[in-house]
């Protein structure tokens, strides 16, 4: 099976494409300037780069995930006009449904979404879909040992969005105001217009983490912190849960979302209120490093078992077999 990815993003890079290959799928992720479908690109040279590729490559199938940032029409329509089957992959929902999934699946042949709640909306538009959760590469989500840059007691790599704000006030900026040893990365933390930022801390915001390293972070800290931009899910979380149990290093500790509980159970902490989050934390730090290497081995046991990229790789190979 030969498999087109329209994007690089580290979801497909180091996550789905690994997938597909551990199962013996050939796999092409357009990437690089020369290739890519995006930043400023032309739609015209958008058609003649993947048309090119597609000529070359010959897939079985093609794969988007998100919002790549290339031209929806001319994309999907070219992919279209070639008889290839094209599958969509609207990590985005619910947050952003309306404004980018949307987009896609009128112009695609089967949707995956992290949100069981937007299954019946695309089967009402005649499209098939179901739930594709996010996972972890054993691979690349693995423990690496502690590195000395990052020893911190809690760490968060995640991006300041406006739908977070209300859970950042209550759950992490206290954190940050108590001057426990923690180390925030993502894009907008160092922003001024943000109703939230990190101006006042300047020592705790580390700016943007290369993927590369996440390895290493999630690693080093007794805590992963991680923030959700939907809680009403039954289905959607981030991508951190995942990755950070993959990793096996720090415990995770989350805001409450019906969907973590519904995945994880007592594989992870998570809290409601301020007074929850500072409980939980005293609680991680007040174990001994052989307690928590034990329960970051059990989580990492089970999403091992349960949700790699493998796994999913071989669920979208079933449904490709269903069009």
């Amino acid at each position: 099976m030969r498999v087109l990815f329209t994007n690089e993003s580290p979801l497909i890079k180091y996550g789905l494409a690994a997938g597909f290959r551990q199962i013996g799928c050939q796999v092409r992720i357009i990437m690089g300037g020369e290739e890519r479908l995006w930043g400023g690109v032309s739609p015209r040279e958008q058609r003649r780069r993947l048309l090119s590729i597609i000529r070359e490559f010959k897939p079985d199938f093609v794969f988007t995930e998100g919002y790549p940032g290339f031209d929806v029409p001319t994309v999907c329509h070219l992919i279209r006009s070639l008889s290839l089957p094209h599958l969509y992959w609207a990590i985005e929902d619910p947050v952003s449904t309306e404004s980018v999934s949307m987009a896609y699946a009128p112009l695609v042949d089967y949707i995956f979404t992290t949100t069981a709640e937007c299954v019946s909306r695309y089967e009402s538009m005649g499209k098939g879909s179901e739930v594709l959760l996010f996972a972890c590469n054993p691979e690349f989500h693995r423990y690496t040992g502690p590195r000395e840059d990052y020893l911190y007691d809690m760490i968060l790599v995640a991006t300041n969005y406006d739908s977070r704000y209300q859970e950042i006030r209550w759950f992490i900026m206290p954190l940050v105001e108590r001057g426990f040893s923690i180390k925030i990365w993502g894009l907008y933390w160092d922003d001024p217009t943000r109703p939230v930022n990190l101006l006042s801390y300047p020592w705790v915001y580390g700016g943007l983490l290369p993927y590369e390293e996440l390895p290493w972070v999630y690693s080093s800290a007794k805590i992963v912190l991680g923030v959700n931009c939907d809680d009403t899910s039954i289905t959607q979380t981030s991508m951190r849960p995942f990755e950070a149990l993959g990793c096996g290093g720090g415990l995770y500790l989350g805001h409450y979302t019906k969907a973590q509980e519904a995945l994880f159970g007592d594989l992870i902490f998570q809290a409601r209120n301020t007074d929850q989050t500072l409980n939980a934390v005293e609680t991680i730090l007040g174990m001994s490093e052989n307690e928590r290497r034990e329960r970051a081995l059990c989580a990492q046991r089970y999403v091992y078992e349960e949700h790699t990229y493998q796994l999913r790789a071989e669920q979208i190979l079933r449904a490709f077999g269903r069009l």
